[in-house]
């Protein structure tokens, strides 16, 4: 996926009506998070998105797949401080992110609003170190992606009926509001094409 093509579909979404904002659910917490959506990939363009698999143990999303993130700390200077620091303790990439901007932000499960913040990594040979938090990195192509067999779960959160995205994974479901953002940044990248 040629880089320029990468750089329009974050273009895109700032230029409606709700530029900061892709869901419809209020966040009940006050706190804000960022998670970090690595693109791996080189010169040519971006190739694979990185995920992660939470441990089975972890206090958060326990076994889901999800984008490395978490809460803003007092010492994050901003959003993408935020997605970086989180990308190094989950995953243990923190050299050579080259950040592309932001999407628009989602809210969690637990009501809590989260910035996707989008980096550029050209690593020739990617190579991960994960926290007790973290089962395993998952490194998906993109192309498949586009044509993945998609389907629509209709969950009830708060009094609100939401369908999400759903992809069934030999690992787990990539569900809820990782695949929510996965899957409307998918739509607007075929789109851009």
């Amino acid at each position: 996926m040629p880089w320029t093509q990468v750089a329009e579909s974050l273009r895109r979404p700032h230029l409606g009506s709700t530029p900061h904002k892709l869901s419809v659910r209020t966040p009940q917490d006050p706190r804000r998070a960022a998670v970090g959506v690595l693109l791996w990939g080189d010169a040519d363009g971006a190739r694979k998105v990185v995920l992660v698999q939470r441990g089975h143990g972890a206090p958060h999303h326990p076994g889901e797949i999800a984008f490395p993130g978490g809460m803003v700390e007092a010492a994050d200077r901003d959003l993408p401080a935020t997605a970086r620091r989180e990308v190094a303790e989950e995953i243990g990439v923190s050299e050579g992110l080259w950040e592309l901007g932001c999407f628009p932000d989602g809210v969690a499960k637990a009501r809590t609003r989260f910035t996707p913040v989008f980096f550029r990594w050209e690593e020739p040979a990617p190579a991960f170190r994960t926290d007790h938090e973290v089962e395993q990195v998952l490194m998906l192509p993109l192309l498949p992606l586009l044509t993945a067999p998609w389907t629509l779960q209709r969950i009830e959160r708060y009094g609100h009926a939401l369908d999400v995205p759903r992809l069934e994974l030999p690992e787990a479901p990539l569900w809820g509001a990782t695949a929510f953002i996965l899957k409307a940044w998918l739509d607007l990248l075929a789109d851009c094409g």
